[in-house]
């Protein structure tokens, strides 16, 4: 097993086959068919291993966003929140403004080239919460920088590329959606940015991956990281190592475990105190968080309102909150599949799709008959929280 992240791309997760290491699940999952052996998905594996996850951080959640803040402060010329309005990206805004740590610019990203929108599925979180949001902030920051970008044609462009047919299918590990391929080179399309990294300066960009996936067995609590990442951080993205890029995760870097470990804690604390069955608690696991937990010997899960406030100091609901993940047939993407059968830029995906899951082995498909529930996920070793 290897011990040492060998390169910066690293600490964004990567498989291992036996002694066989890859960006790419689905390149893993060729070698697994090969040799028998199962694919293990290192996510900073030495580091994370090295803690007592047994033992709650003393500092209040509060104190480890604004430390990590800071560290990312001292860390970079300028930095950048992608900023969709949401709890994750929220929370992080708010560790900045609250704390007087300078933030340069948060970025956000929509369809609206291609819909005419604003309050479809992607759009309406951006221009009813984010917008609103930032103008206020603007008002006692007016440094504060907040960048749209449109992101229809890039994703026309990059399906459109004659070679584009199957070549991006080995480049994404569990997003296959056209928005999440698309966005390997959004930081190309703002020339505030591109002029910035010609000139030498170190750029961050921060991104709110991903919240605390929690359970329980026999009464013993886990936490384990779940390969969600390439939404942020794509296996292209990491293979192409760019000298300029940097992106960095707020609350899954090895850089700061403390956050992920404290927001363990306060899950499982809350888990531990309640046995009531309310609105925290879901039956219906399409349409909550990854926290699941057994309650007079039936499957709960854990709604995304409630893992907000036990996470998040001072969240509130706002709209358009606890929208699922889509992996494959987004609903970010509806103008895109409603294209016509025969453009190019939507037969290429849809068949460099079609191809990825003909090729790849049944284990890797969470329903090796229907294609809309996508592939399934790889989880890191199990870190135990107590009991």
């Amino acid at each position: 097993m290897i011990e040492i992240v060998s390169s910066r791309q690293d600490k964004f997760g990567f498989y291992q086959v036996g002694d066989f290491q890859t960006y790419s699940k689905f390149e893993a999952a060729e070698q697994q068919v090969k040799t028998g052996q199962k694919i293990h998905w290192n996510f900073n594996d030495a580091v994370y291993s090295s803690f007592d996850w047994t033992q709650e951080p003393a500092e209040s959640l509060r104190e480890l966003y604004r430390q990590r803040a800071q560290q990312l402060r001292e860390q970079y010329d300028y930095l950048v929140l992608w900023f969709s309005g949401g709890a994750d990206s929220t929370n992080i805004l708010n560790s900045f403004v609250d704390n007087n740590i300078k933030l340069d610019e948060v970025a956000s990203f929509v369809n609206y080239d291609a819909t005419g929108d604003r309050f479809n599925y992607l759009n309406a979180e951006i221009y009813n919460v984010a917008v609103p949001r930032i103008q206020k902030i603007q008002q006692q920051q007016p440094w504060l920088v907040h960048s749209l970008l449109d992101i229809s044609k890039m994703t026309m462009d990059i399906f459109s590329e004659k070679e584009s047919k199957f070549n991006w299918i080995y480049h994404v590990n569990s997003y296959i959606n056209p928005n999440a391929v698309s966005r390997k080179d959004i930081k190309l399309k703002n020339p505030a940015w591109t002029k910035m990294f010609d000139a030498g300066k170190k750029v961050g960009f921060i991104y709110g991956t991903d919240k605390p996936y929690v359970n329980a067995l026999n009464g013993k609590y886990y936490l384990k990281f779940i390969d969600m990442i390439d939404n942020a951080v794509s296996a292209d993205v990491q293979m192409m190592d760019r000298a300029w890029e940097f992106n960095e995760l707020f609350y899954w870097s090895p850089s700061h475990p403390q956050i992920v470990i404290k927001q363990a804690h306060a899950i499982k604390n809350f888990l531990k105190s309640t046995n009531i069955i309310d609105s925290n608690f879901t039956n219906c696991p399409d349409s909550a968080t990854n926290v699941a937990t057994h309650i007079n010997g039936k499957l709960y899960w854990l709604t995304f309102d409630c893992i907000h406030r036990l996470i998040y100091p001072g969240w509130y609901p706002v709209p358009y909150q606890g929208k699922p993940p889509s992996i494959i047939f987004t609903l970010r993407d509806n103008w895109f599949f409603n294209l016509p059968d025969q453009d190019f830029a939507k037969y290429s995906w849809r068949t460099g799709l079609e191809h990825l899951w003909k090729t790849s082995p049944n284990f890797l498909k969470k329903d090796p008959k229907d294609i809309r529930k996508g592939f399934n996920r790889s989880i890191s070793y199990p870190y135990y929280l107590g009991d």
